[in-house]
């Protein structure tokens, strides 16, 4: 499957360089991990997500899902329009295209799928069965640096009118926030001369150790919804078990 149709249009505004504000659950910071699994998936909207394995120095695994595309009813693109009229891509395709050219050299329009059998959720039988999905080959195996926030959400529920809204309890979780070259701890951007090379000391200055929270029904910590907070608030997460490094 080739994903031709994601080709950039420079007349489409990309990504830019800011701070921005069932896996394993890390603290906020910058770590070392390899693409372990990466393959397309579509939700129950028909939004198109890539969905990652990450795994870190330590063997645990975070899995995130990067939306490229809206759900059907906003036409499965990956762009919207702001409100002054002009074209943006989407975060996630922002997110999936600069990790995909940091890693590769090419950007996420440019790779093909094959099509191979993975181990991924099935909501009725309650558990990972072996799922034929459209897996990026490309990408698995390769090493980067990812920028991971520890955010506070919502647990959300269906209505009686099938709505999903928060249901008063909140979840932890990883959100990708920035990815940087394996070796030379630049951003995309940066690599390109672009911008100066000096955003990775600063995204560990205002996140590391930090949880964001973005819980609006549920949140009891008195936090702004968005804001970064301490960690030490937080619940703690579990510790890892010491492992040999997977990074020489």
């Amino acid at each position: 499957m080739s994903l031709n149709q994601f080709k950039k249009d420079k007349d489409i505004q990309g990504a830019s360089d800011n701070l921005g504000g069932g896996s394993f659950i890390k603290d906020s910071g910058i770590y070392k991990v390899i693409i372990d699994m990466a393959y397309l998936g579509k939700s129950q909207g028909g939004a198109l997500g890539l969905h990652l394995h990450l795994k870190h120095e330590d063997a645990n695994i975070t899995k995130h899902t990067l939306w490229v595309t809206s759900g059907n009813a906003k036409g499965n693109k990956p762009y919207y329009v702001t409100k002054q009229g002009n074209k943006a891509y989407l975060p996630g395709f922002n997110m999936a295209d600069t990790m995909c050219e940091l890693v590769t050299g090419k950007e996420f329009g440019d790779l093909d799928t094959e099509e191979k059998a993975v181990l991924v959720y099935n909501f009725d039988a309650k558990k990972e069965i072996p799922t034929k999905v459209d897996v990026l080959t490309d990408l698995i195996g390769k090493q980067v640096k990812v920028g991971l926030i520890k955010q506070v959400v919502d647990k959300n529920i269906k209505n009686d009118n099938g709505v999903y809204v928060p249901s008063g309890e909140t979840r932890e979780e990883n959100e990708i926030d920035k990815w940087f070259n394996i070796d030379t701890d630049q951003t995309l951007i940066e690599l390109k001369g672009e911008t100066t090379a000096d955003l990775l000391p600063k995204w560990k200055e205002k996140w590391d150790g930090q949880v964001k929270m973005k819980a609006k029904g549920g949140a009891k910590t008195g936090a702004v919804a968005g804001a970064p907070v301490t960690a030490a608030g937080a619940s703690p997460t579990a510790s890892a078990p010491t492992t040999k490094p997977l990074f020489g």
